[in-house]
């Protein structure tokens, strides 16, 4: 297996059907090792605790693979 890329994020405000929510979502590229336990990523954080994060659920993986599909879906995002 190769890493590409290796992302992390903070909380960030969006409105979203005339509310404010809050999402951990919008991660950004790091160039450096992360030091990841078994319930968080170092510096990552986690605004749904519920569902994200914790035992299990530290460290979100793609492949490489799988991006055709999400650029085909959502073809105005940037990729990059």
């Amino acid at each position: 297996m190769k890493i590409i890329s290796t992302n992390i994020g903070k909380p960030t405000e969006f409105i979203w059907q005339g509310k404010t929510e809050t999402t951990g979502i919008f991660k950004k590229p790091i160039n450096e090792p992360v030091f990841l336990t078994k319930n968080d990523v170092l510096n990552d954080e986690v605004t749904n605790r519920l569902n994200h994060g914790g035992y299990y659920k530290a460290c979100y993986l793609f492949s490489a693979d799988q991006y055709p599909y999400w650029k085909e879906l959502y073809p105005n995002l940037d990729w990059t």
